[in-house]
């Protein structure tokens, strides 16, 4: 069985962000189409940068302080 490891490279494709985020290619292919996740164009092939990405991640963060623990008290 091959294991696939997280990629390291700054520039990934559809498989190498699905392993990435953990989330299906096609759950990925539906966000391109909505515009819901930042993508690169090159040619037909669509591409990831990963520093867009870990910022665009950092966006859709809800309900999480810096600098929390734990859930603490409401």
């Amino acid at each position: 069985m091959r294991v696939l490891e997280p990629p390291t490279d700054e520039i990934m494709n559809y498989r190498g962000l699905s392993v990435y985020l953990k989330v299906a290619e096609n759950t990925l292919r539906h966000w391109v189409m909505k515009g819901a996740i930042p993508y690169i164009k090159m040619g037909s092939s669509v591409r990831f940068v990963k520093k867009h990405i870990d910022a665009w991640m950092e966006g859709q963060s809800k309900g999480v302080k810096k600098g929390s623990v734990s859930g603490g008290n409401k």
